[in-house]
């Protein structure tokens, strides 16, 4: 039964920080003005020995989200001269993660001060917008454990999650 607890606990542990997603924008500059948009240089920065996602097929399902996404809210890809110039880092890595069960773990013949390791890969992508200037004007970060099979769906979603508000007006103070 302790057992049980146990793998429970280090399943929600492990869910909690299986994904996190930030949006970083300022709130009072007006995006409805953007009306093109073109991907700059981007990398892939997963050790080739840790690789389960071609960097070619991650690289597409980026380009691919972020292309729908601001097709959606009206913007069009130009390959010249754009209102906004996309560039994103995207990599993945090993990690390993140590946590003290403490008295939970208490059974007969057992030490109070064991520990569980467990190892999963985490993936980050980061996507910057910048404007003709040059100047940073929305950010999405992101941190998730990717596998495969969901790796298309997960960039899609954070993606979306991301250009949620993308495209709006300025938020305007109450009175």
């Amino acid at each position: 039964m302790k057992k049980r607890w146990i793998v429970l606990l280090v399943c929600i542990t492990a869910g909690v920080q299986a994904q996190s997603i930030l949006v970083e924008y300022d709130k009072t500059r007006d995006y409805s003005q953007y009306k093109t948009f073109r991907f700059g240089d981007s990398q892939i920065t997963t050790p080739e020995d840790q690789k389960k996602i071609s960097d070619q097929s991650l690289h597409q399902w980026i380009i691919d989200a972020i292309t729908q996404q601001l097709s959606e809210k009206g913007l069009k890809r130009s390959d010249s001269a754009a209102d906004l110039t996309i560039t994103y880092a995207a990599g993945t890595l090993q990690r390993s993660d140590v946590e003290r069960l403490g008295p939970v773990s208490l059974t007969p013949g057992r030490d109070a001060n064991s520990n569980i390791m467990y190892e999963y890969r985490q993936t980050s992508v980061i996507i910057d917008m910048n404007d003709r200037s040059n100047v940073l004007i929305w950010r999405i970060n992101s941190t998730t454990n990717m596998t495969r099979e969901e790796g298309q769906s997960l960039v899609d979603a954070i993606v979306k999650k991301g250009l949620k508000k993308f495209g709006r007006g300025p938020r305007r103070k109450k009175k």
